[in-house]
């Protein structure tokens, strides 16, 4: 039997025209959604779902999320997510992470951005532990990455955690029909590694998992720029509940791990690597978000700083930065 929470942030009345108004057949990405069951088949439970609905409109905008939840024989916790951010800005991101009990890689992505001139993917079978074996992933990754022309080059923020393999573009030619067959052979070799792997019940390995796959969904969550939209639109209490359906489970984040720590000094910010400093009212500014966002937002601040060739970071620039990602400006 299904079973189905929905959470929708409106007034009752205002609900039914809203979701009416959501073409969900222009999501450029449904195929893909379409293919990801299609593969999985009997791997996943597809007849207990938990979903989460969140729908913001207010001045001609409007924020869009749906997350539905499964699991399978070997896997703890899938998370598969549609959202719209912007008017004809679709997205979709799919979080799978193995039971502890089995040696497989969590399988990430997030594709979105403005196809096919401006196209934002993340595509990865991140190691759960240093043992995997990620040859097989490799030779895909490798054939799709030259077919697509992405950069062989890591994912700084993210790095840390995922495989040497990542595919990704930031904001680069890519149409969705091409992106396919890339996720369709990236989908196969993991249902691979899903249907060979045997459990392994020794509890040493399965502490190191639970290690690994903690501290990834720690990484993906601190650098995930879509929940300060999330907040903003939908309130805190709404964006805390989609961020327990990406990064809950078992291991799952605590969430008030990261709420209520107090700003930093100010003052003690500088980046040497980049030769910058910030002022102490720049830093302020930052200080005034949600814990958890706050190093996002200074690598955010930092990156475009250095591209700008600036040597010290000014609340003006903060400010500037704010209206380019976060308040609807002209920026990705």
């Amino acid at each position: 039997m299904a079973v189905s929470i929905r959470s929708i942030i409106q007034q009752p009345d205002s609900i039914a025209p809203m979701i009416a108004a959501i073409d969900l057949n222009a999501n450029p990405w449904l195929s893909h959604e379409q293919r990801f069951f299609e593969r999985l088949g009997g791997r996943l439970d597809q007849d207990t779902v938990t979903e989460y609905s969140a729908c913001h409109q207010a001045n001609g905008k409007q924020v869009f999320s749906h997350s539905r939840l499964y699991q399978g024989e070997k896997l703890d916790r899938v998370m598969v997510n549609r959202y719209s951010l912007r008017a004809g800005r679709w997205g979709l991101v799919i979080f799978a992470y193995p039971r502890l009990a089995y040696d497989i890689p969590a399988l990430l992505l997030h594709v979105g951005g403005q196809p096919p001139e401006r196209t934002l993917l993340t595509l990865d079978l991140a190691p759960c532990s240093n043992t995997l074996d990620l040859e097989p992933f490799a030779q895909i990754a490798r054939i799709q990455r030259a077919a697509l022309q992405l950069p062989d080059e890591s994912l700084p923020l993210l790095e840390a955690v995922t495989s040497p393999y990542l595919l990704h573009c930031s904001f680069k030619p890519l149409t969705p029909e091409q992106f396919f067959t890339a996720f369709d052979a990236v989908l196969e070799c993991w249902c691979g590694y899903l249907d060979r792997t045997l459990s392994d019940l020794i509890p040493e390995s399965q502490d190191a998992r639970r290690a690994r796959i903690l501290e990834l969904k720690r990484v993906i969550f601190e650098n995930d720029p879509a929940f300060p939209v999330f907040t903003q639109s939908f309130g805190k209490t709404m964006s805390d509940t989609l961020a327990e359906a990406a990064f809950g489970g078992t291991p799952g984040l605590t969430l008030h791990e990261f709420q209520d720590v107090p700003p930093p000094a100010v003052g003690h910010w500088a980046n040497k690597k980049l030769g910058l400093v910030w002022n102490a009212d720049a830093q302020q500014r930052v200080g005034e978000a949600p814990a958890i966002i706050r190093p996002m937002i200074r690598r955010i601040i930092e990156k475009d700083a250095a591209k700008a060739e600036l040597s010290r970071i000014t609340v003006e620039f903060v400010r500037q930065c704010e209206q380019k990602y976060w308040t609807g400006g002209s920026g990705a």
